[in-house]
């Protein structure tokens, strides 16, 4: 069978590819390996509200089970940052149903249980059940994360995958925190190169994830589980992933093919449905236009780092900058920053201003802080 564009992946960024090429009257055919959107569900539960109005999406009620107001960032000698940032825990299962159903409304043709084995030229080989089945597709975009089919591209699509963080992520039921706030957890004691994280879901249950770059995250997983908070907790169930916050998008497009989401670098839920939009956009012009080379959908990779590239650009340098300091320097920056109100200036929107302003925040507060200079370059 023939489509113009077979998307592998029902990830959020494949959800969203799919819908607008279908919406852009492209034929779609989206291929997922789970059986359903209940079973094999990723570590990426949580989002924020302007994430969401920056892409043009309401998050729907159907599947948000717990809002708070903001977020506590844990220092590692335990200074504490609020930032006002209203967001929200999903029930994935939900999320990827009620994404998929717009998809099918728009048009594209979703199969569950079709694992891709191979595809080459357009043709892509799937296992279906017990059945082997063959098809085709003029664009083919792939948005299965970090998967071996993304091996198969040839693309080099992070730019530092030496950087990819690994996460454990359990759901926890009776952990002692204020379940008002996401609480994110920095130090290297605790979860070197990213954090660990505690969101609460409600019903005082919780995703508790530790996300690490450069070492396995199993030892730090369990370490942080045998904190106060989790007296008497019990762990329901386990999953693990990959985080790809400062990996950054290197080659994500070729001749006839595309790569997005977490597969290309572009890590969070919102980003990367913002970039399936950007995706699903271009390969229904390119089917429109009878143009499937990599020039023509190279327009894909240059509107998204028209919109998004700033924004990793600046998470990339905040997170090696806060990698060169001792835990014990990390928690004097951090004390600097008690009294200043974050939230108001996280609110002005240009990416790179707001990190230059939040420095001279910095120093402005405590001179002394002049010394960590040095780990800006």
């Amino acid at each position: 069978m023939k489509y113009d564009v077979i998307v592998i992946g029902a990830s959020p960024a494949g959800l969203m590819a799919a819908t607008k090429a279908a919406r852009d009257e492209a034929e779609v055919l989206l291929l997922e390996e789970r059986k359903s959107f209940n079973s094999d569900q990723g570590p990426a539960d949580t989002s924020f509200e302007n994430f969401f109005k920056m892409i043009g999406l309401e998050p729907k009620e159907e599947y948000v089970i717990h809002r708070v107001k903001g977020m506590n960032i844990i220092s590692p000698f335990g200074t504490v940052i609020t930032i006002d940032a209203p967001g929200f825990s999903i029930d994935r299962g939900k999320f990827d149903a009620h994404y998929a159903e717009m998809a099918r409304d728009a048009g594209a043709e979703i199969k569950m249980d079709s694992k891709v084995m191979s595809f080459n030229d357009g043709e892509v080989v799937v296992k279906e059940g017990r059945t082997k089945k063959e098809y085709n597709g003029e664009v083919i975009i792939c948005a299965s994360g970090n998967s071996e089919i993304v091996k198969k591209t040839g693309l080099k699509t992070m730019r530092h995958p030496e950087d990819l963080a690994y996460a454990i992520q359990a759901e926890v039921e009776g952990v002692d925190v204020d379940e008002n706030y996401f609480h994110y957890f920095l130090g290297k004691e605790v979860a070197p190169g990213w954090k660990a994280a505690i969101s609460p879901k409600g019903n005082d249950k919780a995703s508790v994830g530790v996300f690490v770059r450069g070492d396995a995250p199993k030892k730090y997983f369990d370490g942080f589980l045998q904190r106060d908070m989790f007296d008497g907790a019990k762990v329901l169930s386990i999953s693990d992933g990959a985080d790809q916050i400062i990996t950054m998008p290197n080659e994500i497009v070729g001749d006839g093919l595309m790569v997005v989401g977490g597969a290309a670098g572009q890590a969070g839920i919102a980003y990367g449905m913002a970039a399936g939009m950007f995706c699903g956009e271009v390969a229904a012009e390119a089917i429109l236009k009878r143009d499937i080379s990599k020039k023509f959908l190279s327009k894909y990779d240059a509107r998204w780092k028209k919109r998004f590239l700033n924004h990793y650009k600046a998470g990339r340098f905040g997170l090696k900058t806060i990698e060169k300091m001792s835990d014990a320097e990390l928690d004097e920056v951090m004390r600097a920053l008690e009294g200043v109100n974050i939230s108001r200036e996280l609110s002005k929107h240009n990416v790179i201003l707001n990190s230059i302003r939040m420095g001279f925040l910095l120093l402005w507060n405590n001179p002394k802080l002049m010394r960590f200079v040095k780990y800006l370059f």
